[in-house]
């Protein structure tokens, strides 16, 4: 237990593999979609968050929190929530406020500690022992030296030149992430591009359905409108041939009524003149019997 509060936040996520790191983002139900230092960066984050939140409750008195209070809070701190006992919400958190403020256990280890599968009647000791004994070695030498500076005793050159070597490989493996990260990142901003141009392009190219029965619509509405025009324009153009059709029968009728007319004229000239010549004959003859 008294080694236990060595294991500092920083300098166990720090040095924490991909598998413990995975495990953590699980526990407090955060995505662990991403690279590993981008887990460590937000794992901090929630870190930070329970250090103040835990201050604040152990303020306020742990019996003061309602029963959705309580659930929340061991709900974030990775310990069962739902279908227990209010007593026993209290207990578990109690007991986390206890270790981690008075006995200066990191919130790291303490999350490791409830990601393991250990049967529950383990003791408290025992179950940081298993978490401690199951970090990555490097961790180990981090807290060594640590330790050793604090104390003022002399670092191994065997521990110091480990650790040396083991910074520069997280260094190393933290920037060659960050260059796929972004290399990644301008791959997905290029095939989002991409993505969009042929989206815009697909739109571009196809109306969709409401503007095809809109621009439908208008077709059917310009065909009976240059239907009806061309209905109008039949109509004028039938009443205009029939008007002249009238027309030329009137005139051909006005001609053949002329034409009777003056042959009627000739007709009573030529009696007249037939009159006039028996008129003449018939005085002739009663002058001879004179």
């Amino acid at each position: 237990m008294k080694f236990s509060s060595l294991f500092e936040n920083k300098s166990t996520l720090d040095n924490l593999d991909r598998q413990h790191l995975v495990a953590l983002c699980k526990l407090i139900g955060i995505s662990s979609i991403g690279p590993d230092y981008y887990l460590r960066f937000i794992l901090d984050l929630r870190l930070r968050h329970l250090e103040a939140d835990d201050k604040l409750i152990e303020s306020e008195g742990i019996e003061n929190l309602n029963v959705e209070e309580l659930q929340a809070a061991c709900r974030e701190r990775g310990m069962r929530s739902y279908g227990v006992s209010i007593e026993r919400l209290r207990s578990q958190l109690q007991q986390w406020l206890d270790l981690h403020l008075n006995k200066r256990i990191s919130s790291t280890i303490l999350l490791l500690s409830r990601s393991l599968y250990l049967p529950e009647n383990i003791s408290q000791e025992n179950v940081l022992k298993a978490t401690i004994q199951s970090l990555p070695k490097a961790i180990d030498n981090v807290t060594a030296i640590h330790l050793a500076q604090a104390s003022g005793e002399r670092i191994d050159n065997t521990q110091r030149i480990e650790y040396i070597k083991h910074e520069d490989e997280t260094i190393r493996k933290e920037r060659e992430e960050k260059i796929k990260t972004k290399i990644l990142s301008d791959d997905e901003v290029k095939k989002k591009k991409f993505m969009e141009q042929i989206v815009l392009t697909t739109t571009l190219d196809v109306p969709k359905i409401e503007n095809l029965v809109n621009n439908k619509a208008l077709v059917l509405h310009d065909m009976i409108k240059e239907e009806k025009k061309d209905e109008q324009n039949i109509d004028v153009r039938q009443f205009e041939t029939a008007l002249a059709q009238l027309v030329n029968q009137k005139a051909q009728d006005v001609r053949n009524t002329v034409e009777e007319i003056r042959d009627l004229r000739e007709d009573v000239k030529f009696y007249k003149d037939d009159i006039k010549e028996f008129a003449t004959l018939v005085a002739t003859k009663q002058l001879k019997n004179l």
